[in-house]
């Protein structure tokens, strides 16, 4: 391996030969869960060398060869580094400077790990035990399929061909070219040449499907867009599809070029550990990011597969097209992705208030992980592929799509998609970097884009503004944000470039984009209230005095223009946040929610239930403060309960129809007598009369099965067991995973984790469990020690999905307070290695620091102001 001069400590394959076309041939066995391979890579020599490294893992070398006109030349020896995954092939004498066809053929595994070229298994119609054969490439995992230069700036051609089965199908990037018949059992599928790519975006899947179809209509060159899924399954398939062609359309007219194949596929894999992946041409998807069923489905799976379609479907520019030079620049695919897919959302359902979700969903979830010390920032330096997994997370998608949206506001939508046009136009086919963009927004909008931006991706954290009032004057001053609120000196040394969006606009402020580029400024106090962070479009916090809150909360109360949707969510999680750190007090939180009395939004009832459930959850070895918030949520939803009820009026908004699932779930933990009968009361009905399945309607399933299983015991854990088992659907199992993990009695939480690592459930889906076990106070910490308990396991489950092994340490801590678990945390992983999740473990740690300094700071303040409160 060798070191690139730009970062010396980047570990890449040597640069004195490189491919320019791969003509492919893969023959997978299903039964026996292996693959034949045959590579012929053509490839320029810059450099005469009696070697050649490439990437492998857990590939088979059988024989090596390079031809360079009639000569051949074949391998002596091959090494294979199992640390840095490549193999050297060597030759008994030097290849000569220019062309060449370097030959390998090689063995494989169809392994079980979801990476590389694996097998995805499951039942058909008549229960028979099937498999299908898939790839999931990103973000170093082709080497395990083929040897190649598996980095992303090795860009080349591909010729594919995969040897099946006759009655199988055969998908991949591009459209088949030919098929033909190798005997009568088998046939050879040859696919078009792809355009110039890199290998994590190759793909290929072999299985039996199925399809729907549809075709933009508004393109030069009519794109055939399908959405493939197992025998049964495709017209769960018809909302995905019809949404593409326009989601095609919309972006190839925003970016100023046209989608670039001829086709697009996308198909729904059993076992999938992403979301989905953006391979070009042939996008693969975890089946609820893709299938929906109008009928069956939660209504939130609709916005999930419409947000999921979009964000894969902006890679295929962004990312696809052009690519980051290195993984350093990830979030450039990421952040950009969650961006304009939310955008492209925006415009297909503008009833979906998708902008002022994205504030209480992304931009909270980005803030959240980088007031963590443990964060990282936007770019973040990457030296070996092994690190990757660790950025594939809040930062480089939430925090990176936030910045980006406040840049494109900063800059006007409209110019900053004008310097897109050119950024894409300019590598297209190529590789590019982060200065690359902020050149291209730069040329277009005369101005300095890497002046504003450099603090906010190449630093970690961000600021909060300290609002002060006195003697009629309002003082702002920047700091770094941290949940820990510790913030020493050497924490506390960056100035960011804040816009401050001050509304009403005070007239001391003469930049149109009012940017804080110092430490502090002065205005004069405005007439009523005002706010900073209007359309909450800035990425930061605003602590205001409680006087200043107090006259915001008057102005929400009573309708005001002044604060928005997007104004009202925004200061909900501001406040709460900053009474978590200990910025402000949590009382000051919970006399602001008082005075969202007339609320009646999806997207803010969703955050102040989250918060103030929040509360009720870290607090919750507190009986005073747990019991006294419960019923603080009971009187905070009652009236929406009575006015929701649980009917779904045939024609009702959607966002009435997501709220009502809100306010009831809430309703049901907090314990609400009335919500908690009616739930008892319509579960019976459902478990009794199959033929009454509507009583439960699919969007409130999940809450009725919370609320029985946590107020109930064995009879209705085997209830929902039984509809997790029998669900046809795989949206409709995930439902019950989530509601399981919130039974109350011992015996019965060991089950459930028994369940969580069975056959039943999809290693993938496990996190479905951990999440509903994670909000259930009686099942958290007997969920750290099954995790402890089971490590060795889960460590080699996971040993190919780091992230998901992140995931189980982080999951079972996320709402514990218990200080001592600290040290027991850091001394079970004391002997472990750790390196391949370790982002993930600290900031574990530091989450139990936050929530156990927030209970010790604020119990006694707390139950005092329940207390006078009549809580």
């Amino acid at each position: 391996m060798c070191k690139t001069p730009g970062n010396p400590n980047r570990v890449v394959l040597p640069t004195n030969v490189k491919p320019s076309h791969y003509t492919l041939t893969i023959t997978p066995d299903l039964k026996e869960y292996t693959f034949r391979g045959y590579v012929e890579i053509d490839i320029d020599i810059h450099e005469a060398t009696k070697t050649i490294q490439i990437n492998t893992k857990e590939l088979t070398l059988v024989y090596g060869r390079v031809d360079i006109g009639e000569a051949t030349y074949e391998a002596i020896e091959t090494t294979f580094d199992e640390d840095r995954e490549t193999t050297t092939l060597t030759f008994d004498s030097e290849l000569p400077k220019g062309t060449a066809v370097l030959n390998i053929n090689y063995t494989g595994i169809l392994n079980d790990k979801m990476a590389g070229f694996y097998r995805s298994s499951y039942k058909d119609a008549d229960g028979n035990a099937k498999i299908m054969g898939v790839t999931q490439f990103e973000a170093t995992e082709a080497r395990r399929a083929f040897p190649c230069w598996d980095e992303p700036s090795a860009k080349a051609t591909f010729s594919i061909k995969l040897v099946v089965p006759t009655e199988l199908d055969a998908l991949s990037n591009m459209p088949v070219e030919e098929i033909t018949m190798v005997e009568p059992e088998e046939k050879t599928v040859h696919f078009q040449k792809t355009p110039i790519m890199s290998t994590y975006l190759i793909a290929w899947a072999v299985g039996e499907f199925e399809y729907v179809e549809s075709v933009t209509t508004k393109l030069e060159n009519p794109v055939t867009c399908r959405v493939y899924t197992l025998p049964g399954l495709k017209e769960q398939g018809r909302f995905a599809v019809e949404i593409t062609p326009k989601i095609l359309e919309y972006f190839s007219e925003i970016f100023g070029t046209a989608y670039p194949l001829p086709k697009l596929d996308q198909i729904a894999v059993p076992d999938f550990d992403m979301g989905a992946m953006e391979n070009w041409g042939l996008v693969t998807y975890r089946t609820v990011a893709l299938l929906f069923d109008e009928k069956t489905s939660d209504l939130r799976f609709k916005e999930q597969v419409a947000s999921t379609v979009a964000h894969e479907l902006a890679h295929q520019w962004f990312g696809n097209l052009v690519t980051m030079e290195w993984w350093d620049h990830l979030w450039l695919n990421e952040g950009f992705a969650t961006w304009v897919g939310t955008l492209a959302v925006d415009h297909l359902f503008p009833e979906w208030d998708t902008w002022p979700t994205f504030i209480v969903a992304d931009v909270q979830r980005g803030i959240a992980l980088d007031s963590l010390r443990s964060s990282h920032p936007i770019e973040v330096p990457v030296n070996d592929p092994h690190e990757i997994h660790q950025i594939f997370d809040a930062i480089s998608y939430s925090k990176g799509a936030s910045v980006i949206r406040m840049l494109s506001n900063w800059l006007t939508v409209d110019v900053f998609l004008a310097g897109i046009r050119r950024y894409l136009k300019k590598h297209e086919y190529s590789n590019a970097t982060t200065d690359d963009l902020w050149a291209a927004l730069s040329e277009e909008s005369k101005i300095d884009v890497s002046e504003f931006m450099k603090t906010w991706t190449r630093v970690i954290g961000l600021p909060v503004l300290d609002v002060t009032e006195a003697d009629g004057v309002v003082s702002v001053e920047q700091h770094r944000y941290l949940s820990t609120n510790d913030v020493k000196a050497e924490d506390d040394e960056t100035i960011w470039w804040v816009p401050l969006g001050v509304h009403p606009k005070p007239a001391s402020i003469a930049d149109p984009n009012q940017t804080l580029k110092t430490r502090s400024l002065k205005f004069e106090v405005p007439e009523g209230p005002y706010i900073f962070n209007k359309n909450y479009g800035g990425v930061f916090r605003t602590n205001y005095p409680p006087a200043a809150i107090a006259r915001i909360g008057k102005a929400v109360s009573e309708g005001s223009d002044l604060v928005n949707l997007s104004d009202r969510a925004g200061l909900v999680a501001d406040i709460s946040s900053l009474a978590k750190s200990g910025h402000t007090a949590t009382k000051n939180f919970l006399d602001l929610v008082q005075y969202y009395k007339n609320e009646d939004t999806y997207v803010v009832w969703e955050l102040l239930a989250q918060r103030v459930g929040e509360i009720s959850a870290i607090f919750a070895d507190n009986e005073r403060v747990h019991q006294g918030m419960l019923h603080f949520q009971r009187n905070l939803v009652d009236s929406m309960v009575q006015k929701l009820g649980w009917e779904f009026p045939e024609g009702e908004n959607y966002l009435t129809s997501r709220l009502r699932n809100v306010i009831l779930r809430t309703a049901g933990r907090a314990g609400h007598e009335a919500t908690v009968a009616e739930a008892k009361r319509r579960f019976a009905i459902f478990v009794s009369d199959p033929a009454q399945e509507s009583i439960l309607h699919p969007s409130i399933r999940q809450t009725a099965f919370e609320i029985v299983l946590s107020r109930g015991g064995e009879e209705e854990l085997r209830h929902v067991l039984k509809y997790f088992h029998e669900a046809p659907k795989q949206d409709q199992q995930v439902v019950a995973l989530l509601a399981l993990g919130h039974v109350r009695q011992p015996e019965l939480i060991a089950e459930v984790h028994s369940l969580a690592i069975s056959e039943s459930v999809r290693p993938q889906d496990i996190l479905y469990v951990l999440n509903g076990l994670s909000s259930n106070p009686k099942a958290r910490i007997p969920t750290w020690e099954f995790v402890k308990a089971n490590w060795e396991m889960f460590a080699e489950r996971y040993k190919s999905s780091m992230g998901l092994l992140g995931s189980c340490v982080k999951f079972p801590l996320t709402q514990v307070s218990d200080a001592a678990l600290i040290k027991e945390v850091n001394e079970f992983f004391a002997d472990k290695d750790t390196k391949n999740f370790q982002r993930a473990l600290d900031q574990a740690i530091e989450g139990l620091t936050v929530n156990s300094a927030w209970v010790s700071r604020e119990q006694e303040g707390l139950g005092e102001w329940l207390t006078a409160n009549k809580y």
